[in-house]
């Protein structure tokens, strides 16, 4: 059985299973707003769509890569695909900053040294309805760049896979900085290229840098972690 084969058939149940978690954080979502009249974390819905977006472009290069022999063709939609993947991978990583929509409640308090724990439905709801779209899309997020690390590491050597996965990891630290603190968006490469590359280099900064290992060095860690881990089939 051959690599793309097997990568295959190990997907299909992962992506049914995440695909059932989308589901299921979709209701929790539609529940929250019937019950609390409030659409505060709507927004989840929006940012988990991005996050399977990469999954996606990943699959449609496993599956080039697997039915068409070589070719300029087949080169050009590789390289396409893999331009719009890296364009939108961050977004799956980046999930995981929307935990920090969870810092306005009030866990716990003090009183004579003691702690007290709320015991607020709707407060602890929310903790599990946001976790559960942060592990669904990142999740996603390290399927796509194992798809993707499997491709370029058959196509060169096992050095240079994990060489991609470490610059991928580092430039996605740097997209989710570009997204949470400037509030740049993946699609503004097309619809304001000009505007988005300005602010991207005037935003290069110690700060930035900082910002941009820190969360790179999480994404690269975590996923050597999950790799490790997974249930995806190795060779």
């Amino acid at each position: 059985m051959t690599r793309e084969r097997k990568i295959k058939l190990s997907l299909s149940p992962i992506i049914k299973v995440l695909g059932a978690l989308s589901i299921i954080g979709f209701i929790m979502i539609a529940f929250r707003i019937l019950n609390q009249k409030s659409i505060r974390f709507a927004f989840l819905i929006w940012n988990l769509f991005l996050a399977w977006i990469p999954l996606l472009l990943s699959l449609a290069m496993n599956y080039i890569d697997r039915i068409q022999k070589y070719s300029t063709k087949k080169t050009i939609y590789l390289l396409a695909l893999g331009f719009c993947w890296l364009i939108f991978f961050p977004n799956a990583p980046y999930i995981v900053t929307d935990i920090i929509h969870l810092s306005n409640y009030n866990y716990y308090s003090i009183y004579n040294d003691a702690y007290s724990f709320s015991s607020s439905f709707i407060m602890w709801y929310d903790f599990i309805l946001v976790m559960l779209f942060v592990f669904t899309g990142y999740i996603l997020g390290h399927i796509s760049l194992y798809s993707v690390h499997k491709i370029i590491e058959e196509k060169s050597t096992k050095v240079m896979g994990w060489i991609f996965v470490f610059v991928v990891s580092i430039l996605s630290g740097f997209a989710i900085y570009l997204g949470r603190f400037l509030r740049l968006n993946s699609w503004e490469i097309i619809s304001s290229p000009v505007n988005l590359f300005k602010r991207i280099l005037e935003s290069i900064n110690i700060l930035s840098m900082k910002f941009t290992f820190m969360f790179g060095f999480f994404i690269f860690l975590m996923y050597i972690a999950i790799y490790n881990l997974s249930f995806l089939e190795k060779e």
